[in-house]
């Protein structure tokens, strides 16, 4: 796949850190001229920083992807910076405080609604202004990032995040199949045990507790690489998948298989 992005621009969002940070590199080392996002500067800049000593033709743009003039400032400056955007790939997604691992009659409004503009709101603001540039200037392809848990049941996730990433399942699909006739694919993965800053919030031995507790279910018993996610990434946005729209493609080891 070396070199097929080569002329295209890519958007990224989270893409300071984990499959976000993978996603960039991946567009970047395959051609992409690449616009890194992240409402963290401070490592959203060193990623920049360091696939731009590399030779790679990338910028980084900060922004709250839950916020819509945010991300209207984001696409509009993609575009002027580069001169169009033909890839996005909307990575932003969190559990908050209490969301994640709570029982559901414990789940506090607050965690809720903030989980809900971060995993869900974000892919909704970010598709919308993505898709509006996409249709007016040849189409474009788009990948979401969901979860196991958007699929079927994960209780450590808890229901506030189960119910937005099953709604970034929902929007790709329907984005998919509104927007197939005007030239824009729609899809998205859904990871399986991939270790990323997300685990160890709670510290390190938490986030090994979390490895351990979810391995089990996957067949093939390794965690995955944020790279081996990238690339699923990168194929699904790429001409090789000129057909692909509306899928939902679980790099997970087999989990979803049994």
């Amino acid at each position: 796949m070396s070199g097929i992005y080569s002329g295209k621009v890519a958007l990224v969002t989270a893409a300071g850190a984990g499959i976000g940070m993978a996603t960039a590199e991946g567009f970047a080392r395959r051609g992409a001229r690449v616009m890194l996002s992240d409402i963290n500067a401070e490592t959203g800049e060193a990623t920049t920083e360091r696939l731009r000593a590399e030779g790679h033709d990338v910028r980084f743009l900060r922004a709250d992807a839950t916020k819509e003039d945010d991300v209207v400032a984001l696409v509009r400056g993609t575009v002027a910076t580069f001169g169009g955007l033909n890839i996005a790939a909307n990575i932003v997604g969190d559990a908050h405080r209490d969301a994640s691992g709570a029982d559901f009659h414990e789940q506090s409004l607050e965690s809720w609604e903030h989980t809900q503009a971060v995993s869900l709101r974000s892919v909704f603001l970010s598709m919308k202004h993505e898709i509006a540039y996409m249709i007016e200037h040849g189409g474009g392809a788009i990948c979401n990032v969901t979860s196991l848990a958007g699929l079927l049941y994960v209780g450590a996730a808890g229901a506030a995040y189960a119910a937005s990433k099953a709604g970034v399942v929902r929007l790709t699909k329907f984005a998919a199949v509104s927007y197939a006739d005007r030239g824009v694919r729609v899809n998205c993965i859904a990871p399986g045990v991939t270790p990323t800053e997300a685990y160890n919030k709670a510290g390190p031995e938490m986030g090994q507790m979390v490895i351990d507790h979810l391995l089990p279910n996957q067949p093939i018993r390794r965690v995955i690489a944020t790279s081996e996610q990238a690339d699923a990434i990168a194929w699904l946005c790429s001409d090789q998948a000129a057909m692909v729209t509306g899928h939902v493609l679980p790099v997970d080891g087999g989990w979803t298989a049994q």
